[in-house]
């Protein structure tokens, strides 16, 4: 369907016409050519779009076309619905089922005009799409792009997700809202109560998120037995939407479905060849950053699981992140020859940590809140490339390292000028302050191996 790239721009070679006197109705005339039961609707969010509600022809179609093209959509329709009702069996219920049209022209390179008809019907009882023709181009991308789909219950969330997708575009329908937010509250709370109690949660939503969207329920639950409204089903839909993918990606009802948010559900890949990162060279570039890269790379793990984002991991996995590279400046002075050197590389470690940063967060401003498509489109890329994901945790790992360096060379500035002094006072208070800050290290290094020790051996 249309690509928001492909909208009409405004016309600004035509002028405003005078206001007629007592004018009070102004209805759109965007589509003055419609005819028989067609009307145009108003998206929230203000797109317009095309609406057929006759019973047994309810059919949906974009309003950027003119009046040649939408009698060639019309008659599309008759054909389409004629097709529907000869070669289906009769257990589909008419008043349930929706069409969606849409005709695309193109130009061949013979210069010779094409029309291509493009469509999806909508089953609103059973939640799904359909077609009357081969669907493999129509959901290449929707089942290609997850690895082992073959099941027909699970293509069948794919295709529940698609349906509120469509809910979402076109909200004008005669739904039954009471029960749709009853269910809706349902699966927010069963994930509430999942990521409150449970480290693995599969919820597409954080725990505040979770809150904020069961005030929203409240809200819609007050105006469920009004009229139908086009904000609510909007509403219901882009969340329901939401929970059916998660459901997808999860393989939800299978026997391989994923339980925990950490767990794959696919096989290990085979290690083969020689991968600059992932070899034993790698040892002394982790080293030199202090172990980081391991560490950061732990925590990609768990929120880039089988090619797919997990929302509330890679917000919080974000937020982190900008939290640790906001690091303080430090000013020091030296005036001796090797305290000199160390202090010069000590600011020239904490700056390169403060550029890292700034460039760091610039870029997690870019990708590191878009939609959950988003990441896993930013996260793939990187896994495709030849380093991989642990180029990307090394990255990340870079102004925690830089910083240690920064303090290391700062530590051994002013060991150097504390013990060029003759001062007996001054040699005894750093250096008692000195055995403190090693002996409380070293103290937490020591119960880190042994809690990483305690997990392997109970693992």
């Amino acid at each position: 369907m249309d690509n928001p790239d492909e909208l009409p721009s405004r016309d600004t070679s035509r002028t405003c016409i005078p206001l007629p006197v007592r004018k009070r109705d102004f209805p759109n005339e965007s589509c003055p050519w419609l005819t028989g039961d067609w009307k145009s609707y108003v998206h929230p969010e203000g797109a317009l779009y095309l609406y057929n509600d006759t019973v047994g022809r309810r059919t949906y179609t974009e309003a950027i076309i003119d009046k040649n093209v939408f009698l060639a959509v019309d008659m599309c329709v008759a054909a389409l619905y004629g097709n529907l009702l000869r070669d289906v069996s009769g257990d589909i219920r008419t008043d349930s089922i929706e069409l969606v049209v849409q005709l695309k022209v193109l130009q061949t390179e013979a210069g010779q005009t094409q029309v291509y008809c493009q469509y999806y019907f909508v089953d609103h009882k059973a939640r799904i799409l359909f077609w009357l023709h081969d669907p493999h181009k129509a959901t290449e991308n929707l089942f290609g792009a997850l690895p082992g789909v073959y099941d027909l219950s699970h293509m069948g969330y794919a295709l529940e997700q698609e349906y509120w997708m469509h809910c979402e575009r076109y909200p004008n329908h005669e739904l039954d809202r009471v029960k749709l937010v009853k269910e809706l509250r349902e699966l927010v709370m069963h994930a509430s109560a999942e990521i409150l109690t449970s480290d693995m949660s599969l919820s597409p939503f954080d725990a505040d998120e979770l809150s904020r969207i069961l005030e929203l329920i409240n809200h819609l639950h007050e105006n469920a037995k009004d009229d139908n409204s086009p904000h609510s089903i909007f509403v219901i839909a882009r969340f329901m939407h939401y929970f059916a993918r998660a459901k997808f990606f999860n393989f939800c009802g299978l026997p391989c479905a994923r339980l925990d948010a950490d767990k794959s559900i696919y096989p290990e890949p085979e290690l083969t060849g020689f991968h600059p990162l992932k070899s034993g060279l790698s040892f002394t570039l982790e080293a030199m950053l202090f172990w980081a890269p391991r560490a950061r790379l732990k925590d990609l793990q768990k929120v880039w699981v089988d090619e797919s984002v997990i929302t509330p991991r890679w917000k919080n996995f974000n937020r982190n992140l900008m939290t640790e590279w906001t690091v303080p400046n430090v000013n020091i002075g030296q005036s001796q020859s090797i305290g000199i050197i160390a202090t010069y590389l000590s600011i020239i470690f904490i700056t390169g940590s403060l550029i890292v940063s700034l460039l760091l967060a610039r870029q997690n401003q870019k990708y590191g809140f878009e939609s959950a498509e988003k990441a896993t489109e930013f996260l793939a890329n990187i896994a495709g490339t030849l380093f991989g994901m642990k180029a990307l945790a090394t990255a990340h790992s870079l102004p925690y390292a830089m910083l240690m360096w920064g303090m290391v060379y700062f530590a051994i500035a002013l060991l150097y000028n504390v013990f060029k002094s003759y001062t007996i006072a001054m040699l005894a208070s750093v250096v008692s302050g000195c055995t403190v800050v090693v002996m409380f290290i070293s103290w937490f290094l020591w119960t880190g191996k042994i809690r990483q020790l305690a997990e392997f051996a109970f693992c």
